[in-house]
């Protein structure tokens, strides 16, 4: 092993307990590095990463409760590009957990050093490290600005010449071909390295090679020698879960993708998996676990979105909504009103995205909860509430706000606004978080049929209405509002067929006039977005005389 010139290399220390960091700063003082700057905190060191380019860094885990960890601050110095391609990467820590180590292995430090450990240990890993990085730093530095066909060449060309990195070179020219979608390529050059020896990384890779091919068996067969070779091969649960639900049989990918959080808890891509899978299952709970673990996981993180709060609050409600009983439910319930009120009273947590709005979210929560309780005129005030309020404050349906309003809009049965929202945000053409897609997606296929009969009445009606067939459009739009009782347009529809009907009589039909009271008396009470306010004001006049006929 080449020896390292410690003399010129730039380094950072990261450790929350100084005597630790000062320990640290004289074990590398004493290996020859003269320019050290330490840091007690991973937000600290962010700040000294985006002003020094470091040659070596070494990190504690743990830096504090609340605080940033490790895995966190080496995602986001790596996603901002504020390390360079030649630069190591020393992970430590004092946990041993299995969870710890395969979750810091999975963020792909380039070493992982478990307290205590002596200088020469920590050298050697060092050294090991930086003439690895060195070597290949090229091929990392195209890798990183993402020129993965100029990658390709290098790495054959690595393995052409001949290199003591063979090994890794391989597994990175396999993970190149995955990104450009050469999956033969993979499978062959996985398969000359397991002719030669089945290494437990190739078998994993075959495994994954076949899934992205949609050879679901040959990636179920594989994943399963792989995981019989090495049972922490958290990856190879992964992949078997995937090829389980692919093949259609979501039971088995449950059981697995749960295997494969026990092991390593700390992927939020592995718990959006998790929830992926368990709601295919309409295993609401498990999905609600994983969210919560999102949400927490993304706090402090490069991964922070407002999508995971909402998505955390929402599966609470899916799970109330799904619950075997009453008394669970309304468990649920609770505990989704006190973690949105938890959120609004942390200044961190509701640090919010643009396009999206914290009391908006509030009341759409709170409008499904009244939903969920039975209260279905208060569910409806708080909906109209915020859908005119996003009307007012912006110019295009926030994202982060449509699929709680999509989700409250279709169990009340406002079937028009529903799909008036859904191709505003077809239109935008936005990618959608896997969370929310799912949430909207299955929000419209549970009132598929609902929604299509609703459709249908309200458009005989209208045309009955504008043929002057006033008793045949009456008897449509009520067997619409029978199907969506809080639907405002449809409210408004029948009142106009009522007001039509009652002009038709010399004298007021009693049944009738106390009908359009109500209808009239629900619409008067809600608040109404413009196009509604605009309709009912123009009958309003007509309205008032045939009820007092």
């Amino acid at each position: 092993m080449d020896k390292l010139d410690y003399a010129d290399k730039r380094c950072l220390v990261v450790e929350d307990r100084r005597p630790f960091l000062n320990l640290l700063k004289g074990l590398l003082t004493s290996l020859g590095a003269k320019k050290i700057d330490t840091e007690l905190s991973a937000e600290s060191a962010l700040k000294s990463c985006k002003k020094v380019s470091y040659d070596i860094v070494v990190c504690d885990l743990h830096l504090g409760p609340n605080r940033k960890n490790g895995f966190e601050f080496l995602e986001e110095i790596r996603k901002l590009h504020l390390i360079k391609p030649s630069a190591v990467f020393m992970m430590i820590s004092g946990d041993s957990a299995r969870s710890m180590v395969l979750g810091s292995l999975e963020k792909q430090p380039d070493d992982y050093l478990v307290k205590p450990f002596s200088q020469a240990q920590l050298n050697a890993r060092i050294t090991r490290a930086k003439n690895k990085r060195l070597a290949l730093s090229a091929l990392y530095s195209q890798i990183e600005h993402e020129k993965y066909a100029l990658s390709i060449d290098t790495c054959q060309h690595f393995l052409e010449v001949g290199t003591k990195y063979t090994a890794h070179c391989t597994q990175i020219l396999v993970q190149l071909f995955w990104k450009t979608e050469e999956y033969d390529k993979a499978e062959e050059l996985l398969q000359k390295v397991l002719d030669e020896r089945s290494t437990q990384w190739a078998l994993s890779a075959m495994a994954k090679t076949q899934l992205l091919k949609k050879n679901y068996q040959a990636a179920i067969e594989l994943s399963k020698k792989a995981i019989d070779s090495s049972r922490n091969d958290v990856e190879s649960y992964d992949i078997l879960s995937e090829a389980y639900l692919e093949n259609d049989m979501p039971d088995e990918a449950l059981k697995y993708i749960k295997d494969a959080i026990a092991l390593s808890p700390l992927s939020i891509q592995r718990h959006y998996m998790v929830c992926k899978i368990a709601r295919v299952n309409d295993d609401f709970e498990t999905a609600m676990h994983s969210s919560q673990s999102i949400f927490e996981l993304s706090q402090r993180s490069v991964h922070r979105s407002v999508n995971h709060m909402c998505t955390y609050i929402r599966s609470i409600l899916d799970a109330a909504e799904h619950a075997d009983n009453k008394k669970t439910s309304h468990r649920l319930m609770t505990d989704a009103a006190m973690v949105l009120k938890k959120i609004k009273l942390d200044e961190n947590a509701v640090k919010m995205e643009e396009g999206f709005d914290f009391d908006i979210f509030e009341k759409l929560i709170n409008s499904r909860l009244s939903h969920l309780e039975g209260k279905q005129t208060e569910s409806k005030v708080a909906l109209e509430e915020s859908q005119i309020k996003i009307e007012q404050q912006f110019s295009e349906f926030p994202v982060g706000l449509a699929a709680d309003s999509l989700k409250i809009m279709l169990d009340l049965g406002d079937f028009e606004e529903a799909a008036k929202v859904s191709k505003a945000l077809a239109e935008q053409g936005h990618d959608l978080d896997d969370n929310i897609r799912f949430s909207i997606d299955n929000a419209f296929k549970q009132v598929k049929e609902q929604q299509s009969i609703y459709i249908k009445f309200n458009k005989q009606g209208i045309e009955h209405y504008s043929n002057g067939r006033f008793i045949a459009a009456y008897d449509a739009f009520k067997q619409a509002k029978e199907i969506s009782p809080a639907n405002i347009g449809v409210t408004l529809n029948l009142l106009q067929s009522v007001i039509k009907r009652l002009e038709g009589e010399s004298m007021g039909d009693a049944s009738l006039q106390h009908e359009c009271r109500e209808h009239y008396r629900y619409i008067n009470n809600m608040p109404l977005r413009n196009v509604h306010q605009h309709k009912f004001d123009n009958m309003k006049d007509d309205a008032e005389k045939v009820m007092t006929k």
